[in-house]
């Protein structure tokens, strides 16, 4: 027999999961300048942040189109982590809207 026939082994618990196995990157301090210029950032993440928990969806809507508007304005590498984050309240502000809307066809 060759190495060929042999079935091919798929380990699928015990590991890291896909992130956890990345090399992490190198976290290098942003300097003055760039935590100055990602303050507005931070801002409007923190309201987008709020607005998600509190539920106020076009509130929630308004703060992530601003927020990616101010990401747009900074270097691709001062924003990596908030461009992930952003996603992800995408996600959970489209779950909100259609569990709120769910939710009132059922009253009403």
């Amino acid at each position: 027999m060759t190495h060929r026939s042999r079935p091919r082994v798929h380990l699928l618990t015990g590991g890291p999961n896909w992130e956890q196995r990345q090399a992490p990157a190198k976290s290098v301090p942003f300097s003055r300048r760039q935590r100055e210029a990602r303050k507005p950032l931070l801002r409007l993440m923190e309201d987008l942040r709020e607005a998600v928990e509190r539920g106020d969806w076009a509130s929630a809507r308004a703060a992530r189109s601003a927020a990616w508007g101010e990401v747009n304005r900074l270097a691709d590498n001062l924003t990596t982590e908030e461009r992930k984050q952003l996603w992800q309240y995408k996600r959970r502000i489209v779950a909100g809207e259609v569990r709120d809307r769910a939710r009132r066809a059922g009253r009403g």
